[in-house]
């Protein structure tokens, strides 16, 4: 499912991201033999939008149809549930804050802001076991390094005194961000950023092709970048 916006400034384009304003903004490429008054879709100040599903045909430069689009019932955007538990073994006892005098919401955000200064910092998110009560003492800071487990944890431990779980990454987000900037600019590219649970950087393009994925591990090494198809190959 691709959203399709023409306004002011341009026919109907596939957009390859959405601003979400009012109304909403985006870019992409032309699409060729579109006819509004076959969808349903929205307008207001002039611009016209809708979410469809599209069959046609990608030159690399516009996209032509072959098959009358298809609205969006909503099931687009039906995504799994992303799995923020702590990737540490459970310590004995269980998950317990080392001491409650240092496991407030200072500390909490000093940690998180300090693992960022720490060589080989791979990213960080919060695991809220105790999903009812927004209690720092009650969560786990998560965070991955890609250089020395031991020196990221003694280095949190002097500032966060809560549930720590420091686990190992491939990648620095430094190295992430790098290949990020090595990307801006070239074509065919829609979108990118970093993964922090699965430790990649994510790219979209308009075609991912086994060719462009070989692409992009000979350049950055195998499994740094992971590339995502705003169109997918039909038989």
């Amino acid at each position: 499912m691709v959203t399709v916006l023409e306004s002011p400034q341009h026919g109907p384009q596939l957009c390859s991201g959405v601003d979400l304003s009012f109304p909403p903004q985006c870019s992409g490429p032309d699409i060729v033999g579109w006819d509004w008054s076959t969808v349903t879709a929205e307008s207001a100040n002039g611009t016209t939008w809708g979410t469809y599903l599209l069959v046609g045909i990608w030159d690399g430069a516009a996209f032509t149809l072959t098959e009358p689009a298809a609205v969006d019932d909503g099931s687009a955007y039906s995504q799994p549930d992303v799995d923020f538990s702590a990737p540490c073994p459970e310590p004995p006892g269980g998950w317990q804050p080392v001491d409650l005098e240092r496991a407030d919401r200072a500390d909490l955000d000093a940690a998180m802001q300090a693992a960022q200064d720490v060589p080989g910092y791979a990213g960080l998110w919060v695991d809220q076991r105790a999903r009812t009560v927004d209690d720092p003492a009650r969560q786990i800071l998560v965070v991955r390094t890609a250089g020395d487990i031991a020196g990221m944890e003694a280095e949190l431990r002097r500032i966060w005194r809560g549930a720590l779980c420091v686990s190992e990454a491939r990648f620095s987000w430094a190295e992430l961000l790098a290949a990020q900037r090595a990307l801006q600019g070239e074509p065919d590219i829609t979108s990118s950023g970093p993964d922090t649970l699965d430790n990649v950087l994510d790219v979209g393009v308009f075609v991912a092709t086994q060719e462009r994925q070989l692409d992009f591990d000979t350049r950055f090494g195998p499994g740094m970048v992971r590339l995502h198809g705003l169109l997918q190959p039909v038989d």
